[in-house]
C-alpha cells in the first residue's frame, strides 16, 4: 500500500499463513452482536469474566491444556507453561484476563483459528486495524500533551474514543469466538495449536514457526550493520525504523492481535 498507512485496510498481513486456511467464520465480528446479543452485552459489561469463559470454551470445556495466552505471546523472559498453569489453571487464567485482557481475548481467537483452520475475515481486519491505530494515536497525543498543554483536551478526547472502540471491538471478538464454538462445532486439531506465531509479530515477519523449539528463534538486530554512512544517513535509518515499527504495530491483525490503550 503506497501513500501511507490506511487504518481501514483489509489486505492480508504479510507472511501470515492463516490466510491459506480453508474454513471461514460462522459470523463476522460486525454481525456477532446480532448472532448472540446476550453474549455481546455480557462481554461489553464483564470483559474479563467473558474472556475466561470463552477460553475454556475454545479449549473444549476443560483447562487441562491451558497455558498463559496459549503460548502466543511468549518472549525471552516469558514462557507459557512454566508459570504454574498446570497446578492452578483457574487462578492463572483469572490473572491473565485481569492483567492482559487484550492478549487473552486475541489468544483465544488465534487458538480457534489455528485448531479449526479458520481464515481471517477482511472486515474483522479493518476493525482491529482501526482499534490499534486509535491506541497509537492516543499515545502520540498524550506525548504531545506533555510537551504542549494545548493538546490536553485533544489527548483526552482521542483516549475516550479509543477506549470506546476497544470495548466494542473486544466484545464483538469474544462473541464471534463464542458463536463459532456454539454453532459451528468442529474437532480441535491439537497438532496445530500454537503452530504459528501471532499475526504481525516479529517472529512471523522473520518467517519463524510457532510452538515448541521453533519459537526460540534468535532475534535479529534490525538496526545493526556496518559502519560508515554519516550522521544524516543514520538519522534517516532511525526515522524509517520508527515509522516502520508504528505501521507494523497497526498491522498486527490477521488473527488479529487486539491492542488496548493505557
Amino acid at each position: 500500500m503506497s501513500g501511507g498507512y490506511n487504518c481501514l485496510d483489509a489486505s492480508p498481513v504479510p507472511g501470515d499463513p492463516r490466510y491459506g486456511y480453508q474454513n471461514t467464520w460462522n459470523t463476522g465480528m460486525v454481525n456477532a452482536p446480532c448472532a448472540d446479543p446476550c453474549c455481546c452485552l455480557a462481554s461489553l459489561l464483564f470483559p474479563c469474566c467473558s474472556a475466561m469463559y470463552v477460553r475454556k470454551e475454545v479449549l473444549g470445556g476443560s483447562l487441562e491444556r491451558y497455558k498463559c495466552c496459549q503460548g502466543y505471546y511468549d518472549c525471552m523472559c516469558f514462557k507459557a507453561g512454566s508459570l504454574g498453569e498446570e497446578s492452578m489453571p483457574e487462578v492463572c487464567l483469572c490473572l491473565e484476563a485481569l492483567l492482559c485482557e487484550a492478549c487473552s481475548i486475541s489468544s483465544s481467537r488465534f487458538f480457534i483459528m489455528d485448531t479449526r483452520s479458520i481464515q481471517p475475515d477482511p472486515c474483522d481486519t479493518r476493525l482491529i486495524r482501526l482499534n490499534n491505530f486509535l491506541v497509537l494515536l492516543s499515545c502520540v497525543c498524550h506525548i504531545l500533551a506533555m510537551i504542549d498543554d494545548t493538546f490536553d483536551s485533544i489527548a483526552d478526547l482521542v483516549e475516550l474514543i479509543s477506549d470506546i472502540v476497544y470495548a466494542i471491538v473486544s466484545s464483538c471478538m469474544l462473541t464471534q469466538t463464542h458463536v463459532e464454538v456454539k454453532n459451528a462445532p468442529r474437532p480441535i486439531d491439537w497438532s496445530k495449536a500454537n503452530l504459528y506465531p501471532r499475526s504481525g509479530s516479529k517472529q512471523m515477519r522473520e518467517g519463524g514457526g510457532g510452538g515448541g523449539d521453533q519459537r526460540d528463534i534468535p532475534s535479529q538486530n534490525m538496526m545493526g550493520g556496518g559502519g560508515g554512512g554519516g550522521g544524516v544517513a543514520e538519522g534517516q535509518s532511525e526515522v524509517a525504523g520508527v515509522c516502520g515499527g508504528v505501521q507494523r504495530a497497526c498491522e498486527s491483525t490477521g488473527g488479529p492481535a487486539l491492542r488496548r490503550g493505557g
